[in-house]
């Protein structure tokens, strides 16, 4: 058997699950309808990989995070401009590390491939 079918057939399980005999069923029930992918969402992937500049520099501060900080509740988010970007989920969490800024920086200074001029800010993300 096909995937289209056990899929179909899956779908039509669910349908007369929640079916209440007597009442009409939708001409376009949401237990058939097969999820699919945005374009927008697709695109936007896309781009963000064909734009992102690769840095030595960040691809070995992301290697080594959980060596170097593996307390810390934040994580390397980007590295722009000389701009290190560390996401973290909360307010909360960005105002408690706010004055351990300085101490971020200065080892990851320590890196051998750290350049010479960068800063180092917090912003708040959905962190996985």
């Amino acid at each position: 058997m096909d995937v289209r079918r056990i899929r179909e057939r899956k779908a039509q399980n669910r349908l007369d699950a929640n079916c209440i005999p007597g009442l009409p069923v939708d001409g376009d029930p949401r237990e058939l309808r097969t999820p699919i992918s945005a374009f927008d969402g697709v695109l936007e992937g896309v781009l963000a990989e064909l734009v992102t500049v690769r840095s030595p520099f960040f691809e070995a501060l992301r290697a080594q995070w959980k060596t170097l900080f593996p307390d810390l509740p934040a994580v390397p988010g980007r590295f722009e401009d000389g701009k290190l970007f560390l996401y973290v989920r909360t307010s909360g969490r960005l105002f408690a590390l706010r004055p351990k800024l300085t101490k971020i920086k200065r080892a990851l200074e320590q890196l051998p491939e750290a350049p010479k001029k960068f800063t180092v800010h917090l912003e708040i993300h959905a962190v996985k």
